[in-house]
């Protein structure tokens, strides 16, 4: 099994997918099949001439395109760690409404190690 990276980035959004395949892509074959799936997944949708679209526009069914006929697969986690990257993990008033758990967590792991230091 070889694990393959897809996404996209901005000033406000990031996304990225990890897909399995059985194969083992170099860069540039995995870069022309992304290429290939981008142009079945436009052609596909009705776009006007003046219509600008962007990867994120089409990211979802481009995941898809990659998994219903290139013969990728999602990867299946067993454990994830993922929280909300603006606040500051050593202040749980920061973004108080926005922070889960686990985040609260670290902030208070990062304390109490501090004060046993």
């Amino acid at each position: 099994m070889y694990i393959y990276n897809i996404g996209y980035d901005s000033y406000e959004e990031t996304e990225y997918v990890q897909l399995y395949h059985k194969n083992k892509y170099k860069n540039k074959e995995f870069e022309e099949m992304i290429m290939k799936a981008v142009v079945n997944v436009l052609s596909k949708q009705k776009i006007k001439k003046s219509e600008i679209i962007s990867f994120q526009d089409i990211f979802s069914d481009l995941i898809e395109e990659l998994i219903k006929n290139f013969g990728f697969k999602k990867v299946k986690f067993d454990s994830k760690f993922n929280v909300f990257g603006w606040t500051n993990i050593l202040d749980k008033e920061d973004w108080k409404n926005i922070r889960d758990e686990k985040l609260n967590k670290l902030t208070d792991y990062i304390k109490s190690r501090k004060k046993n230091n």
